[in-house]
């Protein structure tokens, strides 16, 4: 099982820009290495790849949310029907002087496209990922070959009073 990192760097939370900084490849699981700072007083089988890195993300007063670039799960297995579940998982955001926890990291697969036949393919909706959680499922797939694709929002929650500086964390997308 390969894994994919992709780096994004600096979140000016006066300007609310998140820069994408590194490329993915495809496999089962797939993570996003998103970087963010707090400025100021405010702050053939199956696989998965991720394209590109974290898009723009806008800072509000105790957050910082954006969306991150697409997700495509590819299923061309050979037996039907078949499905699969995509699962988020978040590591602590850290910074030089402080740690924002998993549990304040809300992942959101909107609209998933790509369903070709019969069957579903649902996104389960906002996920808080203070543990693994399933964000988008396909069942009932018949066709020989599906790309399924989504963009997701990330919202990573900090508290009044945070630490000014960068914060790194690692979004992991896993297929099975």
């Amino acid at each position: 099982m390969r894994k994919v990192t992709l780096l994004a760097a600096g979140l000016a939370a006066a300007a609310g820009l998140l820069v994408p900084a590194a490329a993915a490849n495809a496999a089962n699981d797939a993570s996003t290495t998103v970087n963010f700072s707090i400025l100021g007083t405010e702050g053939g089988g199956l696989s998965v790849t991720v394209a590109g890195g974290l898009g723009t993300v806008t800072p509000a007063a105790g957050k910082a949310s954006g969306l991150l670039t697409l997700v495509s799960v590819s299923d061309g297995r050979n037996q039907a029907p078949r499905g699969w579940v995509a699962s988020a998982s978040s590591t602590d955001f850290v910074g030089s002087n402080q740690t924002i926890p998993k549990s304040a990291v809300t992942y959101s697969a909107s609209s998933p496209a790509g369903k070709v036949g019969p069957g579903t393919l649902a996104s389960t909706g906002a996920q808080t990922l203070d543990e693994p959680k399933t964000v988008v499922s396909r069942t009932g797939l018949t066709w020989p070959l599906e790309v399924a694709t989504w963009s997701p929002t990330l919202t990573v929650n900090y508290p009044d009073g945070a630490a000014l500086g960068s914060y790194s964390g690692t979004i992991t997308i896993s297929v099975a």
